[in-house]
């Protein structure tokens, strides 16, 4: 995903987003005020939803916080990558 695919997802490069409960129990990722369908959506099954508890929407937040973090790592490894074509002349 290309910094521009980002850009063109989360609307501009100062996105706010926020995390929200649905009326279906669903906790969804959304640019923040917007009512259009979300970036992302966890639902926990009722054992799991019974396991945490209130902490449900902590948890939730920490695995799109992590699914964030490796997306742009991956973005930035790809920027720093080079990519080589050409078999090399020597080996060593």
């Amino acid at each position: 995903m290309s910094i521009e695919q980002l850009k063109e997802l989360f609307g501009n490069q100062d996105a706010i987003l926020e995390l929200v409960q649905l009326e279906s129990g669903e906790l969804a990722l959304r640019n923040a005020g917007s009512e259009t369908q979300p970036l992302v959506t966890i639902q926990f099954n009722d054992d799991v939803n019974a396991l945490l508890g209130d902490q449900a929407p902590v948890i939730a937040q920490h695995m799109i916080q992590a699914a964030l973090c490796g997306l742009f790592e991956k973005q930035v490894n790809e920027m720093q990558a080079e990519v080589v074509e050409e078999k090399p002349r020597f080996l060593s």
